[in-house]
């Protein structure tokens, strides 16, 4: 019961969604089949494309990634939700912080591992089950925000 309670109070004091994706992506990369990629630790990074050519994941049979552009987008939603935007006097409102993650994976129960694993690590997991759509992950204590964005 205590671990339990722990856990959970180490999830709500997460601050920051890419801190939480390192350690959720090196949790995977020790012991699971998945590889966790970040730009920092993959070549060609820049986009979706250019990430699935890299030599890291060209031939991986489950990975999950973020490239340049999903960091980019991240950072700017950040920002903005520390700004008071607005457009023609209405508040612009890019409610909670979330970033898309390219993955490749061989089954269902691999992908219900990932899922799991992120989850541990305080990371909801919006995504159709589809290997065409990108998983869209944000910390689940904005769970309420972000659901249907």
């Amino acid at each position: 019961m205590t671990n339990k309670l722990t856990k959970r109070t180490a999830i709500s004091r997460r601050k920051n969604l890419l801190s939480a994706l390192d350690k959720a992506f090196n949790e995977l990369n020790q012991f699971t089949q998945w590889l966790g990629f970040t730009p920092e630790t993959v070549e060609y990074n820049c986009c979706g494309s250019c990430l699935s050519g890299s030599k890291y994941v060209e031939n991986a049979s489950h990975y999950v990634a973020y490239n340049i552009q999903d960091k980019q987008g991240y950072n700017a939603a950040y920002k903005e939700n520390k700004d008071n935007t607005t457009w023609d006097d209405y508040p612009e409102s890019h409610v909670g912080e979330y970033i898309y993650l390219q993955h490749r994976g061989e089954s269902h129960a691999a992908y219900k591992l990932l899922i799991g694993i992120l989850k541990q690590h305080g990371i909801t997991t919006e995504w159709d089950w589809s290997s065409d759509i990108k998983l869209k992950v944000y910390l689940t204590k904005y769970a309420n925000f972000n659901s249907g964005v």
